[in-house]
């Protein structure tokens, strides 16, 4: 038999050791089957459908845990991408699986007989403990919007989070069809639903933390009056039938105001009152070709604004610490205007997926206002930097002025080699920079378009800071 080297021997014993064998004689032992089942289905519960199924074949230990776990049932997730299952096998799914169904997320298979089905499965036993839910009717030209399904009330005790999209709401004289008292994320897409309906779902959730509202048809104003209300996330559509007016009325809780505005929108307004947490605003937009239009008007106060410009300053908010954009053309007019508006800005996210046809020179144009204006800004992002005459003098007057900035991130199509970022380093007069302590990097990035998707899960998703919502590819945050 040949005698194991010392560096096996010393793999064996780190081996073992993390596998809790301190002896090299001492035998392996499964920590992890010895605990309780209950423990065993909470975790095989976390792993996607697929995975959690596999676990059956490690041992007989384990065959039992994964039918009676807590199931997560995401037709429309990584499970079942390039797979299209018919009613009979999520029927099958359902009735097989021994556990209770945590979450439920699936779209109609198709316009015909698939509101039929999804309201079958919304009355299966197994989802008598549901806590999330998501559903998304299939919308045909050529047929009105089925109706919400009646059944969904019957989760009212249990639901915590649901994403209803492609139904109408009844008319119910002031009573919603759904008492949701434990839910804390709503989302509402492509949905009919009047205004005294929509009153009425949002009093029936006196829990709600995260709001998302996107092409909603049949009621032209919203009016939030919400205690506990920390996001809220908009997405207005083509029709002139579409939300037109949102008023923030009394947030006080509220932190996030994300609106995501489409190629071509209806005008918007919307109008903050009173929310004097707000500390992020994202006025984004999924623009890339041509030049946008700046659809939606905010208000804050008497103050009024576009996302590509100031209309109106005539009150400044010193709650907003981070401001993100989509601009199609960088312009330096426009930051500035941003930066008197909120004073106490921190954190800048800009894109600008467009030409450079403004010039942005400033040495002479701001002379007077640079000693005036404070600039607190500590991190920015650039997405789309492409190191031309117009891209630079924007850069440059942060790099010259912002003295209290910590890092910069310039984000470049491509890899333009170190020679280029060199000759940036120069143009930008990095050397002369405002900030000591001031970071630049430039960072080789495809980053796509605000994706509808990633936008609504973060409006939901309140474990992030600020906009951690930005989707790298490389998964790292400039801002944490």
């Amino acid at each position: 038999m040949a005698m194991a080297t010392g560096a096996e021997r010393g793999r064996r014993r780190r081996r073992r050791r993390r596998l809790g064998a301190e002896d090299e004689g001492e035998e392996l032992v499964d920590r992890i089957s010895h605990l309780p089942d209950g423990i065993l289905g909470d975790i095989v519960s976390f792993l996607p459908s697929k995975d959690g199924a596999r676990t059956q074949v490690l041992s007989s230990r384990w065959r039992p845990i994964w039918r009676s776990a807590p199931l997560n049932l995401d037709l429309i997730g990584p499970d079942f991408t390039g797979k299209r299952l018919n009613a009979g096998d999520v029927s099958r799914i359902l009735s097989a699986h021994q556990g209770p169904v945590r979450r439920f997320c699936t779209r109609d298979m198709y316009y015909g007989n698939g509101s039929a089905a999804l309201d079958g499965w919304l009355q299966s036993s197994a989802l008598d403990k549901l806590q999330e839910l998501k559903f998304h009717r299939g919308i045909s030209s050529q047929h009105p919007p089925p109706q919400l399904p009646a059944s969904v009330d019957r989760f009212s005790s249990t639901l915590r989070a649901a994403s209803i999209g492609g139904c109408s709401f009844p008319e119910g004289n002031g009573v919603s069809p759904l008492q949701l008292p434990l839910l804390k994320q709503l989302s509402l897409l492509d949905v009919r639903i009047s205004e005294t309906s929509l009153y009425a779902l949002l009093a029936s959730c006196p829990a709600l933390q995260s709001l998302l509202l996107a092409d909603i048809k049949g009621c032209s104003r919203v009016q939030i009056v919400s205690p506990n209300l920390r996001s809220m996330g908009l997405r207005h559509g083509f029709s002139d039938t579409d939300l037109q007016e949102l008023i923030i009325e009394d947030a006080p809780c509220l932190e996030r105001l994300i609106c995501f505005e489409k190629y071509y929108s209806m005008k918007t307004t919307v109008s903050v009152i009173s929310a004097p947490k707000l500390h992020v605003f994202a006025p984004l937009g999924d623009h890339d070709i041509g030049e946008a239009v700046g659809s939606v008007t905010f208000q804050f106060g008497s103050t009024v604004l576009q996302r590509f410009g100031i209309l109106s300053l005539t009150m400044v908010v010193h709650s907003v610490k981070f401001l993100a954009l989509t601009w199609w053309d960088l312009c330096l007019d426009m930051v500035i205007n941003f930066l008197k508006c909120f004073p106490c800005l921190e954190k800048l996210y800009i894109k600008t997926p467009g030409g450079s046809r403004e010039k942005n020179t400033w040495c002479r144009k701001y002379k007077n206002l640079i000693g005036t204006i404070e600039i607190r800004l500590k991190k920015i992002v650039l997405a789309h930097y492409r190191g031309n005459a117009s891209h630079v003098n924007f850069t440059k007057f942060f790099v010259l002025n912002a003295r209290m900035l910590q890092s910069m991130r310039l984000e470049l199509h491509g890899n333009p080699g170190s020679a280029w970022i060199e000759r940036q380093h120069g143009l930008l007069q990095i050397k002369n920079k405002a900030s000591r302590d001031a970071q630049f990097d430039f960072v080789a990035s495809n980053r796509p378009l605000w994706a509808f998707d990633a936008f609504a899960e973060q409006v939901h998703d309140l474990s992030t800071t600020d906009l951690d919502m930005i989707p790298y590819n490389n998964h790292r945050n400039p801002f944490s």
